[in-house]
């Protein structure tokens, strides 16, 4: 371990004389991301708001790879051609100010062992590479996952290879750079202090800058600490608060996750949850079923009673035959203990399920009804009590879920797609829990 930091610092005190060469003055938070840049993880992210000089430090930071590693392969992946021509031309300045015997070309930089490329988002021509660093810039512009998943396989054939990811925040938990964040703070080591946020675990690290929830958008006092860089004014973000939106101002300036408004959990909590859901055959199971009609999905979803999920989402207009199915294959597997479902779109199967003998329930999705029910699934899944196979139409239709509050509670509706799954769970998982012990209720994170 002594040996490691002891690397580390030496990398960080030579990568700032280069930048000193070059005549960019490191400022204490890229001094900070450096840091972490050069730390033991594989994978590295930092996430900050706009304009905090993200491009120019990648660059500093590939060209310092370029000049120390021992067979330097790197690769950055810009979201557009316009981008990637920014990146490009601040490693172009850099390099030829510390080293002239490096050779700039257009997209490329070149040294004796090896060299620098610039690319914009084109997953199909970076299969088969085998890079030294890779580095994804503004993951939250790319249209998909498919460059990420591409840099990040790759990893796999140099040992010791790196990938980074430097971004503004996206606008959702299941798009890519949602998805890597959620990874990252489920890690063991998760620190929170002012705006800074570091999280850590095995193989990854993530750095955040970003205005907590609670704080109003007028508090320009926290909207500088989340906006380190010294050129960002008090002044300056007062007047991107006067002529932008809202969502954006808090998006690029605060750099605040504004998909999940009125998101019901809290960061990170349905993802800690993945892991082998297990249910053995004959186990007792609660099955909850949510019919979504012709536009929406329809969904399954079973558990027994340590709370190990499983689930099934169909969609389409023979959605209800699949989900006749299901339930049939599930009751000869399990046993079933009970059946739910909403009466409005499923009495006819609920009736027909009672009269073969296996026990239907109507579960109205009425507020008496919901917001017990909804309680229970929080609670389950905030102290880790429930287990999720990680099933990609499940994640999905949780996180499109956003919480509507009332006088008498709240209750779960759709935000951005589908939650037929959500509701279909918190069905079966609050008929499943046994009584909880008295804990105090947790609370719904409103972003």
């Amino acid at each position: 371990m002594a040996g490691i930091k002891a690397n580390r610092q030496k990398m960080l005190r030579d990568f700032v004389e280069l930048c000193d060469r070059a005549g960019f003055r490191v400022e204490p938070f890229q001094r900070r991301i450096a840091g972490a840049f050069f730390g033991p993880e594989r994978e590295f992210v930092a996430l900050l708001p706009r304009g905090q000089g993200k491009s120019r430090l990648v660059a500093a930071l590939c060209i310092h790879h370029l000049l120390t590693a021992r067979s330097p392969r790197i690769y950055v992946c810009a979201a557009s051609r316009e981008q990637a021509g920014i990146v490009h031309e601040y490693a172009a300045e850099f390099a030829r100010a510390v080293d002239p015997g490096l050779e700039v070309m257009a997209r490329e930089i070149r040294a004796a062992n090896g060299y620098l490329r610039v690319v914009a988002s084109d997953a199909g021509k970076l299969q088969g590479l085998s890079p030294s660093l890779a580095i994804v810039d503004e993951l939250h512009a790319h249209k998909d996952q498919a460059v990420y998943n591409a840099m990040r396989t790759s990893m796999l054939k140099t040992p010791g290879a790196k990938l980074a990811v430097i971004s503004t925040a996206g606008v959702s938990p299941v798009d890519p750079l949602g998805k890597l964040r959620e990874r990252a703070l489920a890690q063991p080591d998760v620190k929170t202090r002012g705006v800074l946020t570091d999280a850590r675990g095995r193989g990854i690290r993530l750095l955040e800058w970003r205005v907590p929830d609670e704080i109003g958008l007028d508090n320009f006092k926290w909207a500088k600490r989340a906006n380190p860089g010294s050129w960002i004014s008090l002044e300056g973000l007062r007047e991107q608060r006067e002529a932008l939106d809202e969502i954006t101002y808090a998006r690029y300036h605060l750099n605040r996750w504004v998909g999940t408004i009125g998101s019901w959990l809290p960061t990170g909590a349905w993802q800690s949850c993945a892991g082998d859901a297990k249910i053995a055959d004959g186990e007792r199971i609660w099955v909850g079923i949510d019919i979504g009609g012709t536009e929406a999905d329809s969904a399954v979803v079973w558990c027994n009673d340590k709370l190990h999920v499983n689930a099934a989402v169909f969609e389409g207009e023979d959605a209800i035959l699949d989900v006749k199915s299901m339930v049939d294959e599930l009751a000869e597997r399990y046993e079933l203990v009970m059946v739910m479902a909403d009466p409005w779109h499923a009495s006819e199967m609920l009736l027909d399920l009672e009269q073969r003998g296996i026990p239907a329930v109507k579960f109205p999705q009425s507020d008496s009804y919901m917001f017990p029910a909804y309680r229970v699934l929080l609670r389950a899944i905030t102290q880790k009590r429930l287990v999720h196979p990680d099933h990609q139409k499940l994640n999905e239709h949780v996180h499109n879920a956003v919480a509507k509050h009332s006088r008498r509670g709240w209750r779960l509706i759709a935000g951005a797609g589908n939650i037929d799954g959500a509701v279909a769970m918190c069905m079966a998982v609050s008929k499943a829990s046994a009584p909880p012990a008295e804990r105090p209720d947790p609370q719904i994170v409103w972003v």
